[in-house]
Order: C-alpha cells, then structure tokens, then sequence
C-alpha cells in the first residue's frame, strides 16, 4: 500500500472543520476506532469496502488518496474519459474480424493489446450470428474463479467504449496492467473513485477493487464456447 495513505487520512481529517476526533469519523463511517486508528498509524492496509467509505466522506478519488500527497497538492477536478482507439483487423470485405487471443498469447497482449504488428498476427474467424456493428473477441478462461465455467473456455466478448457506463453486476474480461486478463463481475465505482470492484462467481474468491488508471481494456461477456460439460 503506497505510503501516502496513513499521512494523508490525518491530514484530511484534521482538515475538517469542528476538529473531528477518530471516534467521531469512526462512528460516522461505521468503522471501529481502532482500525481507523491503525489505518492512521499505517500499521494496517484498509479494506476496499472501507476504503470506498472513505474516499467517499472526503470527496477524493481513491487513487488520489493513496498516491497523491495531499497536504501538498490538493485533489485536481476530475478531467474528462480520455478517447480510447482500439486495435483491430478486417476481413477482405473490410468487416471487423474477431480476433482470438490463445493461451500462449495472454502475457503478450498487456503489453501488446495496442499494437497493430501484435494484433495482426492472432487468429482471426467470423461469427454469423453475431452483430456486424460491434467489436467482438475472444479470449480464453484459466482457473476456477468464475464457475460454472471451466478453466479451457472460450470467451466470446463485446468491447466497451464508455467504462462509467457499465451496470452493476456485469460480466466483462477486465485488462489490466497488474494482473492481466481476468473475467470477473463488475461493480462500477468509477465516476465517483475511479474504481471497479471485481467479484468473482466461486464464493472462494473474495472480491477486490481496481483502479481506473490500471484498466487497459473492458469487454462484456456475450457468450462462451467449452468442450467440457458446465459445472
């Protein structure tokens, strides 16, 4: 956890006005004392649901509070979703392909998911009952996280321009630079933190959050292939 949390939770809640105590901000957030406390000292990382509370209660995204010393710089107003290009292959009809992303190829696309020479060289197919007017591709499942799935499946996903858009509870293969590709359900905290909380379906998994700034790429889930019978 980046070292600007613990000084920066001070700093913003001796800022406000009366003088809040801990046991004041810790009753109005419904958290104990204590692990406000400790958050304070640095000697605990906080939880993501406690860290959306906060990032909430003082109107600052939760990148800035973790990454931004804000005694220094106060929070910038959010800027407007920089344009997003995506990469991308057509048929000889000039028709979006739909692009296979295998196995072998996962850790390549991170890095390589906005080259065009990367792109070219994946496999392409088409698909007739799919909307000729959206992007789609393709991408493999690896593990057991997001049962009845199983680790082999081919994903068949739409890409997604506007992330703030994206409901609760969606299913999308998330980019990202820190863990790659993952398939996880979406709950969207971005317009308010610039977070996405990831949820898997196997109970086994417990949920996490991502910052905006980590997210390459969004693709919703349309469907899946699998040789294996679901779970």
């Amino acid at each position: 956890m980046d070292t600007f949390f613990s000084q920066n939770l001070q700093f913003l809640r001796k800022s406000l006005e009366g003088k809040v105590s801990q046991e004041k901000m810790a009753d109005e957030l419904m958290i104990k004392k204590s692990t406000l406390g400790s958050y304070e000292s640095g000697r605990a990382e906080p939880r993501y649901t406690d860290l959306v509370k906060l990032s909430e209660y003082f109107n600052v995204n939760i990148d800035e509070l973790l990454k931004t010393d804000l005694s220094v710089k106060r929070p910038e107003p959010k800027q407007e979703e920089r344009l997003r290009i995506l990469t991308t292959t057509v048929s000889v009809d000039n028709e979006d392909n739909i692009e296979y992303v295998p196995i072998k190829a996962v850790a390549g696309y991170v890095n390589g998911y906005g080259d065009l020479d990367y792109i070219s060289n994946l496999p392409v197919f088409n698909v007739p009952f799919l909307a000729k007017d959206k992007k789609y591709r393709v991408f493999p499942i690896q593990g057991d996280s997001m049962l009845p799935l199983r680790e082999g499946s081919l994903v068949f996903a739409e890409y997604i321009e506007n992330w703030k858009a994206v409901k609760d509870g969606t299913v999308c293969v998330v980019v990202t630079r820190s863990e790659g590709i993952v398939l996880k359900k979406v709950f969207n905290y971005l317009a308010e933190m610039n977070v996405l909380v990831l949820k898997s379906t196997n109970e086994h998994y417990a949920p996490y959050p991502v910052l905006g700034d980590d997210i390459q790429e969004l693709w919703k889930f349309v469907g899946y292939y699998s040789s294996k019978y679901p779970l």
